[in-house]
């Protein structure tokens, strides 16, 4: 079985959110051999959400209001200021963008990072960031990413490409840069839906779970597998990610301590308890984990508890489990 792969989200959000936290988050990561750096995509925020978040026990969407730096915009920065991490999304919100839009900034950033794009996409679940854009696709989305994709590998393989679909048309265009990868970066699909997974099963070349316990992980890796059969893939071999949060506190009672909606949203304890509960998750079939590691009860704060993290994870963890 190859080793489980480890990311880091950079510091876009919030009030971390600087160049020079992201040039310190981009090179600790590869001083310290992190496999991939990633980005969250949104492009407003409106003050009054309705929707519910759909990745936690509550609903309630924890990011709240504040600083959200521009996706691609630090992907490309990124891909300049390092040389060897892979550069993630998880994920980009397709139908924010026109697909031919998003395939050019997609290859010119995989051509730039000489071939380290992992591409993270997803339908989106905020409708209320869809009705502030004044798009009407909420309740096709679906739909109208699986047609993306189909944009995204026509114009990607074919120079001059055409396309003809319920959404999208053109004819004889010439859409570059290619991608650097061949035939392209690897699509990752995000969510925990079984639309989700369908997706990926019939359209592209992994999956991107959400806050899963190991067993949840393994139920819905196995619904992939099912899927992939149907479409007459071997899904053994396909990329498992996962966004979660790993939080490290020197208590071993901890723990005990925290509601379900707490525990869900992360891998929390000691680096024993942590490491313990990650080769669970690999047990399950992850493949890859996108987190953060900070330390409860530790002097300090910001930044630097976010460096202090990554030298934990590191140094204590990644060796452990692997």
């Amino acid at each position: 079985m190859a080793r489980m792969k480890f990311g880091v989200v950079l510091p876009m959000i919030g009030s971390l959110a600087s160049t020079e936290a992201i040039d310190a988050v981009c090179d600790k990561a590869e001083e310290v051999g992190i496999d991939s750096i990633w980005v969250i995509d949104h492009i407003l925020l409106p003050y009054s959400i309705g929707a519910k978040y759909p990745y936690n026990l509550t609903g309630e969407w924890a990011a709240g209001q504040g600083p959200w730096w521009d996706a691609f915009s630090i992907m490309s920065y990124a891909a300049a200021r390092t040389s060897t991490v892979e550069l993630g999304s998880c994920v980009i919100i397709l139908p924010y963008r026109h697909p031919v839009h998003t395939a050019k900034i997609v290859a010119t950033i995989d051509q730039l990072s000489r071939g380290r794009v992992q591409f993270g996409i997803g339908v989106g679940w905020m409708k209320d960031e869809f009705d502030n854009l004044q798009l009407d696709s909420f309740h096709h989305r679906g739909a109208l990413v699986n047609e993306q994709i189909e944009v995204f590998k026509e114009v990607w393989a074919n120079d001059p490409a055409s396309f003809d679909g319920d959404y999208y048309r053109f004819n004889e265009v010439s859409v570059t840069p290619k991608p650097y990868q061949n035939p392209h970066p690897p699509l990752l699909v995000g969510g925990n839906t079984d639309a989700a997974l369908e997706r990926t099963a019939a359209l592209c070349d992994g999956w991107l779970g959400i806050s899963l316990r190991p067993q949840q992980l393994a139920e819905h890796r196995s619904r992939l597998l099912q899927r992939c059969e149907a479409h007459d893939r071997d899904g053994s071999d396909m990329p498992i990610a996962m966004l979660h949060g790993i939080n490290l506190t020197d208590d071993p009672d901890h723990r005990a301590t925290l509601a379900d909606h707490e525990r869900a949203q992360s891998v929390t304890g000691t680096v024993e308890q942590v490491v313990e509960e990650l080769r669970e998750f690999e047990e399950a079939g992850l493949t890859h984990i996108i987190a953060s590691a900070r330390r409860f009860g530790r002097p300090g704060g910001g930044l630097q508890a976010v460096l202090d993290g990554l030298d934990t994870l590191a140094h204590d963890i990644m060796p452990a489990v692997r």
